[in-house]
């Protein structure tokens, strides 16, 4: 593992020009200092992400800044979702226009649940019948507000399946195995490991291990078999990240060094 950044040695992030924070970066093999964000980009975007228009990654930031927060979740969930989704889609071969696509409905997946009420959303006990009801609105709510997008279109798609189960049991649609779109089946698997491996004040984290054997026991059922193969093959490249994210608190989280 690479060693911290010396916080006298700070150094700006050459792809974002930004001032990288000692406690958000990652060292790549080469020896150079990437942010976090932007090393995610790099290595899994394959460059695309530049062709994304200005306007469209503020708005991007924007709204996953507003959903995490109104969410109250631990550290940046949309992030390292997004992250895992990177990851797991680049071992089941997606690539380019897809990659974008899936980067995009990753982020924006809960959008959504601007629609929730907040007693609604923040209650610690369980939902009632209506309670749930109105919660399972919230991939059409999403896919509404951004599917009229065109740059969003299919991304909006990914948030409005995000809940589909590959046996046909999920919501809101009911989809089944290739009628949900990839990217969402993608997704699915990625943030069923953030949930997972992530303490919440209800209960303890999973091991990377026990997470694993978790989703795998729910191949065919809620997960792709296919995706979860893929899965599979990036689990080293998956532990790897998810053993370097430390929770000080419920939230705050630090990236340790990654590499060299």
């Amino acid at each position: 593992m690479g060693s911290v950044i010396p916080s006298s040695h700070l150094h700006t992030c050459p792809t974002c020009g930004q001032a990288i924070e000692a406690d958000r970066y990652v060292r790549r093999p080469d020896g150079t200092y990437r942010c976090e964000h932007c090393y995610f980009n790099d290595t899994y975007l394959e460059g695309v992400v530049h062709y994304l228009d200005t306007a469209y990654l503020v708005t991007l930031e924007a709204l996953v800044t507003a959903i995490d927060a109104r969410e109250h979740e631990v550290g940046s969930h949309s992030l390292r979702v997004t992250e895992f989704s990177l990851i797991i889609g680049n071992a089941c071969g997606v690539k380019g226009r897809d990659l974008v696509d899936l980067y995009c409905g990753a982020l924006l997946h809960d959008i959504g649940k601007i629609g929730v009420p907040d007693a609604i959303l923040h209650k610690t006990g369980a939902l009632s019948p209506e309670e749930e009801r109105i919660m399972h609105t919230h991939p059409e709510t999403g896919f509404r507000i951004i599917g009229h997008i065109g740059y969003f279109s299919r991304a909006a798609e990914i948030v409005r399946a995000h809940h589909e189960h590959f046996d046909g049991s999920g919501y809101p649609r009911g989809l089944r195995g290739a009628e949900i779109p990839h990217g969402a089946r993608v997704f699915a698997a990625a943030d069923a490991l953030d949930a997972l491996t992530v303490k919440r004040p209800y209960r303890e984290a999973l091991s990377f291990e026990a997470a694993l054997e978790t989703i795998m026991k729910e191949s065919g059922t809620i997960y792709d078999p296919d995706v979860l193969q893929s899965l599979l093959r990036a689990a080293d490249e998956l532990k790897e990240y998810v053993g370097k994210i430390v929770f000080d608190g419920m939230g705050h989280t630090d990236f340790l060094a990654i590499g060299g």
